[in-house]
């Protein structure tokens, strides 16, 4: 119920609050138990009396959906000779494989300040970003259905503090879309151009 009140604000800025039940075709108390717990949480505020999405709140719109989106990962590829910085992975999908160096890209962050923040509070590395590789979209797999969907952005960095690099020589044992990456890089530079639109 919550996220069929949500997913109202995708198409109005403000409601009031009979329009939640004529909407929804639910009870109006029903609608009052979930616009008050929204309220508590800071996620819905109410100004006389229309209900509209908080300030902070506001970052939950492309979000709001029944579809499940796919996540932009920022990727990290350090090399040292032949050899590349590869860590072992502690959370699902891919758990107790190495891969490359990750995270999420996160709101307002540049493909730049991601690198650099995940190598710094992941590993503890400084680094220096050199360029964008590549950008691929990753379909993850349980049988036949697709259970997880990624932008992969690619990206080579300098180690501006001391690393340790592993070889590791069964590639079974390396994230497979990591290592195709790996061994596929790009002597182009992609570029990815930060846009900044106003609503």
């Amino acid at each position: 119920m919550r996220d069929k009140i949500l997913e109202l604000f995708t198409l109005h800025e403000k409601l009031k609050f009979h329009q939640f039940g004529k909407a929804l075709n639910i009870r109006s108390n029903k609608v009052a138990y979930h616009l008050k717990s929204l309220i508590k949480e800071g996620i819905i505020d109410k100004k006389g009396d229309s209900y509209m999405l908080a300030e902070p709140a506001e970052h939950l719109i492309p979000y709001i959906s029944e579809k499940k989106t796919v996540i932009p990962v920022v990727l990290v590829c350090i090399k040292k000779s032949n050899k590349v910085f590869l860590s072992k992975r502690t959370k699902r999908p891919f758990l107790g494989l190495f891969s490359l160096p990750g995270g999420r890209l996160v709101l307002g962050e540049s493909i730049e300040e991601a690198a650099k923040r995940i190598m710094k509070t992941k590993y503890n590395v400084t680094i220096g970003l050199e360029k964008i590789l590549s950008i691929s979209l990753e379909h993850v797999k349980r049988k036949d259905k697709i259970i997880h969907s990624f932008l992969l952005i690619l990206v080579s960095a300098k180690a501006l503090s001391p690393l340790k690099i592993i070889e590791i020589k069964n590639k079974n044992k390396i994230v497979a879309s990591d290592y195709q990456l790996i061994k596929n890089i790009y002597p182009r530079n992609a570029e990815i151009p930060t846009l900044t639109s106003y609503v």
